[in-house]
């Protein structure tokens, strides 16, 4: 028999797939930061790490532990970012490549040039954390995002940080139909892996939906 007195581990919670951000949900955080960062120090940090979060489509784990050589060579802002995803490390897997927009590029040699990082250093650190101590936290990513998503007038709770890593694949799967993309973006060794991840299934399911009713 049910205890009437416990209370459901997901009351009041949104369950399920996070959502991934939509082309103008992106525009709309990018311009907030944009305009934060003429007077807030930190906002600068926030708009680098914002589209690095979107073009590379890491995981959380990953995105917080680059450092400042995975971007960035003495002569400039790299293209080409190649990791080893901290998940699949053990298994051996074959570094996962990302290119960084110009957009974002240009967003990193203004947080570079403020900061004035080793290439050794950490890329992201918190407020008030020196480079070599700590990078950004996981919780503290999330923080950050959820108060940009409060910026925007966006509930936090139907998003998670795996709506950062989604939105890009989703999107170029949404525009090309091109699946094999989106599964080099997110790293996946299977394609089913891509599928299940951003939903391409379910999409179809309800654009088919959309066009039949009784």
């Amino acid at each position: 028999m049910t205890d009437p007195q416990k209370v459901a581990w997901n009351r009041g919670k949104v369950v399920g797939k996070k959502p991934p951000l939509t082309p103008d949900e992106v525009s709309l955080i990018r311009l907030l930061l944009r305009q934060d960062s003429r007077t807030q120090p930190a906002a600068v940090r926030d708009l680098a790490l914002f589209n690095v979060a979107l073009d590379t489509c890491f995981r959380g784990s990953d995105l917080v532990r680059l450092r400042v050589a995975d971007v960035a060579t003495p002569i400039g802002v790299r293209e080409i970012v190649e990791i080893r995803q901290k998940k699949t490390a053990a298994r051996n897997a074959r570094p996962v490549q990302a290119r960084l927009s110009a957009v974002t590029r240009d967003s990193l040699r203004v947080y570079l040039a403020v900061e004035e990082r080793p290439l050794h250093g950490w890329l992201f650190t918190g407020q008030g954390v020196r480079w070599s101590h700590s990078h950004l936290s996981e919780s503290q990513l999330w923080r950050l995002f959820k108060g940009w998503l409060v910026r925007a007038r966006l509930d936090p709770a139907l998003y998670g940080l795996h709506s950062l890593r989604r939105t890009f694949p989703t999107y170029i799967h949404q525009q090309t139909g091109n699946l094999r993309a989106a599964q080099l973006l997110l790293g996946h060794v299977s394609i089913e892996s891509t599928k299940e991840y951003i939903g391409t299934e379910q999409a179809e399911a309800l654009d088919i939906a959309r066009k039949y009713h009784l």
